[in-house]
């Protein structure tokens, strides 16, 4: 029977035994090492004298073996720092690289805990913002109807109200562009896929397009305009613009220059000597030495195309 103070002796003792015993192993394991490395480059030895080399590559081989026996207390430590060193690099390395994929990750744009902008029930998440300039223009509400815009339209109050100004403008054109302008919100309701709502809550900022910057900046949405000013500087707050005429000009058809067009010179261009023209989707082309053709219409060759921030325009010479 195996009392308590002998037990705390053997207990050293078979520990010591084990670490033992692993040691031996780990030096018969790099004296192999050695072994096969010196057998694997003892074969390139020449014969000498014509002599076989057996015996001079099995000395090489047990003198490399013995070697490697006799060396791992030597090298037990390096190889057991270069071990740990690898390792954590490695972990440190794979680490920071999740680290970094996960810091790429997009967030989104209302954190947990941060109410989400409400309308009624509507919750207001990039909505696209119309200003009063598109209303009035009347394109939105075809190209709505072709299905590139869908989701949530706000209308705030304050463009409303500058709408019905310009409805009940003196001018008769104006006039009849806020009233159209209110159709094409109307039109804007009965579009499937797309639901149109009012802001009707007060907006900071003196104009118009100050309370429309802010409302956008605060809802994360985008504007609709045709509004080149409102655009520029939207640009500059980083807010997300739609702009119509851009759309417009992005889709227009190209013509290369050596094409052939007709064009009916309306007007003079701003040298004496040009002549200007439009295409039917209102792109001007100023001819060059067409200034005594105005009023016909003439054959004109595609010289070249500018894309201009007001939009592209066509340089060409008579046929």
């Amino acid at each position: 029977m195996i009392l308590a103070k002998d037990y705390f002796l053997l207990v050293p003792l078979a520990k010591g035994i084990i670490s033992v015993r692993i040691k031996i192993i780990l030096r018969l394991i790099l004296a192999l090492t050695f072994a096969v490395v010196a057998s694997i480059f003892s074969q390139l030895i020449p014969p000498f004298f014509g002599s076989d080399t057996f015996l001079v590559r099995a000395f090489i081989t047990l003198f490399s073996a013995l070697i490697g026996f006799a060396i791992f207390p030597d090298i037990a430590g390096p190889i057991r720092v270069i071990t740990v060193t690898t390792v954590n690099f490695l972990v440190h390395r794979v680490s920071s690289e999740v680290m970094n994929q996960l810091l790429k990750i997009p967030r989104l744009s209302n954190p947990l805990g941060n109410q989400v902008p409400q309308l009624g029930s509507v919750a207001l998440t990039k909505p696209l913002i119309l200003d009063t300039s598109a209303i009035i223009d009347g394109r939105i509400l075809d190209i709505a109807k072709t299905g590139f815009i869908s989701g949530l339209v706000l209308v705030p109050r304050f463009v409303l109200t500058e709408l019905q100004q310009v409805a009940d403008s003196s001018d008769d054109l104006k006039r009849q562009r806020g009233r159209r302008g209110f159709e094409i919100v109307e039109g804007l309701k009965k579009i499937r896929g797309i639901r149109v709502e009012v802001w009707d809550k007060e907006q900071g900022g003196k104009a118009v397009d100050d309370k429309l910057l802010n409302l956008a900046k605060g809802l994360s949405g985008k504007i609709l305009t045709c509004d080149f000013n409102l655009n520029r500087v939207a640009s500059v707050y980083n807010i997300s613009i739609l702009n119509v005429n851009d759309l417009a000009n992005a889709v227009k058809a190209i013509s290369l220059p050596g094409e052939e067009l007709e064009i009916k010179i309306v007007h003079l261009g701003k040298d004496k000597l040009q002549g200007v023209g439009y295409l039917e989707d209102g792109t001007m082309v100023v001819i060059s030495n067409a200034a005594e053709q105005i009023g016909k219409t003439i054959k004109v060759e595609v010289t070249k195309n500018i894309q201009t921030p007001a939009g592209r325009m066509i340089f060409g010479k008579l046929t």
